[in-house]
């Protein structure tokens, strides 16, 4: 029980830092829509109690109820190539890229950047893609 709770806290204290940046910054690809699941602007207890409950279950991978460093290093590596598969434009895998590939994951990115689906990236948008907080490079 004690190494659940210790494991809890710090993951809840890891999400609540996250969860603070993501919503400082305007960044985060939906990660704190992820974890306000009620879509109320606000993270409660619960809802953090649920997204660490959800982890632990994805972590535990042997089933006894707490997460081992290296069931804590297999879930993130399997997360991280879950997401290096997920940007991969080979969809063939073939070890090319050939037209096609190139143009969907182009279109894919426009989409994702496009957060009003008006088939236009404004400023906005195209600074929130990319991070910029204010002055573009060259400004002055």
């Amino acid at each position: 029980m004690k190494k659940f709770t210790i494991a809890t806290l710090a993951a809840a204290g890891t999400v609540l830092i996250s969860a603070g940046a993501f919503a400082a910054d305007g960044k985060g690809d939906g990660r704190w829509d992820r974890l306000d699941t009620n879509g109320d602007g606000e993270i409660t207890a619960e809802e953090m109690a649920a997204k660490n409950r959800d982890f632990l279950s994805a972590a535990d991978t042997d089933g006894n109820g707490s997460v081992s460093k290296s069931e804590l290093k297999a879930h993130h590596e399997k997360k991280r190539a879950e997401r290096r598969e997920k940007r991969n434009p080979d969809k063939n895998d073939d070890g090319v890229i050939d037209r096609s590939e190139f143009m969907d994951a182009a279109e894919a990115r426009f989409d994702k950047m496009d957060k009003n689906n008006d088939g236009i990236l404004s400023e906005d948008e195209q600074k929130r893609r990319h991070g910029h907080k204010g002055k573009r490079r060259g400004d002055q």
